[in-house]
Order: structure tokens, then sequence, then C-alpha cells
């Protein structure tokens, strides 16, 4: 190896740690409260493939956030979730926040604290997040949490 490309692989490896380290990150935490939802059970009775459920929520502040009290509404969300088969789902939506919006996009996974919902990105203030959505336990009333990451350097 020639000693320009050591050199070159070297300043290359000095910096990774440096972006890795750049990126941020940004917990939300909002109630979601039920404004109407609309099933459509296709196959046999009970959760099935191409079975969906279309959600709307305003979204309240679960803490003291975006400038505004505990307890008011900061925003709003929408999507559809669809069954993949009988324990498995994908959702496809958006969430409107103070600043921008989050777009919600992929497979939902289950785990002891909720269900999780991959954020695949945003505009405005959320230009360029990624993260997750941890939706709690509840009927009309569910806490949400967005764990963001978020670029602080120039985003290409």
């Amino acid at each position: 190896m020639s000693p320009r490309l050591l050199l070159t692989a070297l300043v290359a490896f000095a910096v990774l740690p440096v972006a890795v380290a750049a990126a941020a990150t940004e917990e939300i935490e909002v109630t979601s409260v039920t404004v109407s939802t609309a099933g459509h059970d296709v196959g046999p009775k009970g959760a099935s493939k191409g079975d969906t459920i279309v959600y709307r929520d305003k979204l309240v502040n679960a803490v003291a956030q975006f400038g505004k009290k505990k307890g008011v509404q900061v925003g709003s969300d929408s999507g559809t979730m669809t069954f993949t088969g009988t324990h498995s789902a994908t959702f496809h939506g958006k969430a409107v926040l103070p600043g921008g919006t989050l777009t919600l996009s992929g497979p939902v996974y289950t785990t002891p604290q909720g269900l999780v919902v991959p954020v695949i990105g945003g505009t405005g203030a959320f230009a360029h997040v990624h993260g997750t959505l941890l939706v709690g336990s509840g009927a009309k009333r569910v806490p949400n949490t967005y764990r963001l990451v978020r670029p602080s350097g120039p985003v290409a």
C-alpha cells in the first residue's frame, strides 16, 4: 500500500467517529387522541393479510414542549396500518407538529412497551430526521414517543 493511500485511509477512519458523533437525538412526547378510525376487514374475520385500519388523531403535549404547556394540542397525525399477516403489519402516515412534518413508513414491530413504527424523514424543522415512534397502550388516548435522530452538520 502506498504511503499516500495509507494516509488517506487513516484520515478517513479518523473522521468517521466524528461523523457518527455529530448526530443529535431528540425525544418528543405527545398523547394521541383519536379523532376517527376506520377498519376494513377483507379476509377471514379478525386481523389477516390485506386488512387495513385508517387513523386520524390530534396530538396533545404530554410534557411542556414546542413553547406550549402540557395538555395543549400541538399537532395531528394520520395514516394507514395494513396487515401483512395475522401478527404483522406496515404503517404509512404523517405527523404534523410545530415547524414541520414527520413521515412514518415501514414495518410495525411489537415490543413490551408498545408498537414501534419507523420514522423515515420529515419536512421543515424535521428535515432529514429518522428514528422511531413508540405507540404505547390505550384506546382513545395513547402515549406516543418520537425518538428522532437528526444530523447536526451539513446534509448533502
